[in-house]
Parts: structure tokens; sequence; C-alpha cells
């Protein structure tokens, strides 16, 4: 049985309350350079393959896990991006506190088709990055696998991994329930 494990970035700035100039670049704090330290430690096992985000935060987490097992096989999965669901040009600049307003009125839209403007994509399109997602791990020879990727990214890829098949309308209600993933977490899941 494959042992997938979905490792939650550490602590961007964006977390920690600072303002961000793109989505893909954000940092991590100090404090998610210390998570993503300690974080390396808890990986027992050699993993066969260690994967990560393009952006810059998980990428950065990854790194502490990527030293301590050089000789793993790593690569970068487009698929496995944070859920960019308000036009990126529209948020240059600003913190999570003064996005919140347009973050409660997208979830209360409630439209998995809508698109927010320029590089912001659909809920139904998060839903198919993570069923490519599911494919390509299924393809892959590996038995236990590492995912560096983000707290949203996570939370959507649990629901459509323990009901599959059902219509992104299902998904995305059921997201609002979903538990939260915090900086550094660890979730395994097997296939």
């Amino acid at each position: 049985m494959k042992k997938i494990w979905l490792i939650r970035h550490g602590e961007s700035i964006a977390n920690a309350g600072e303002a961000t100039q793109d989505h893909q670049s954000i940092p991590l704090s100090l404090l998610g350079i210390k998570q993503a330290q300690e974080l390396a430690q808890q990986i027992p096992p050699t993993p066969e393959l260690i994967i990560t985000s393009p952006y810059l935060r998980a990428q950065q987490t990854a790194l502490q896990t990527i030293g301590r097992f050089p000789g793993t096989s790593t690569g970068i999965w487009d698929c496995i991006h944070e859920f960019v669901y308000l036009a990126p040009a529209t948020c240059v600049g600003t913190t999570s506190a003064q996005r919140r307003p347009r973050v409660i009125s997208y979830w209360r839209k409630m439209d998995p088709d809508y698109v927010d403007g320029e590089g912001a994509e659909s809920y139904r399109h998060l839903i198919q990055r993570i069923q490519q997602t599911l494919t390509l791990l299924q393809r892959r020879p590996e038995q236990y696998i590492l995912l560096f990727t983000h707290a949203q990214f996570i939370r959507n890829f649990l629901i459509v991994y323990d009901n599959p098949d059902r219509p992104a309308e299902e998904y995305m209600a059921e997201f609002r329930h979903s538990r939260p993933v915090h900086n550094g977490q660890i979730i395994q899941v097997t296939m």
C-alpha cells in the first residue's frame, strides 16, 4: 500500500499578517523556517519521492527535508499549488486581513465556475488539479511519497480523496466545514 504524506508549508509572512506582492513568491517567516527545520526531523524513514508545489514557501519548507535525505528523488508539480481564487493583481500589497471580506464574498457565492479575474482559477479547476494529482500519485512506482503543498489544496484533496466522483458543487459546500490544516502539519493517506 502506497503511503502519501501531505505536508503544509511552514508559516509564511502572509500567515504572519504581513502584506505580500505576489502569491507565488511569498517566503517563510522566521517561525516558518524553524517549523521547516523541526518538520524535517519528524520524517522517520527515508522517503522515496519528495514533491513540492512551485510556490516559494512550500519549496523553502521542503528544502530542510531534501537536505536530510539527499539521495531521494525530488520534483515540482504545478498541480499541487495553492488554490488561487482571488485575481492576483487585486491582492498586491495587501494583508490577509485586508483580503478577508473578498474571501468571505467568494465562498458565499458557492459558484464552482466563478473566476475572479486574470490569473485566478475556478473551484472546478482546483478539483481538476486534485484529480490530476491523484492520478499522478497512483501511477508513481514509489511507495512513500511526500507532497509539500498548501492548506486549501490539502483540505480539498482530502474531501475528494474521501468522496471520489462527486460534483464540484458538493465538494465546495463540504469545504466550508472541513477541518483546518496548520502550518507544518502532516496528514497521511494511503493508496
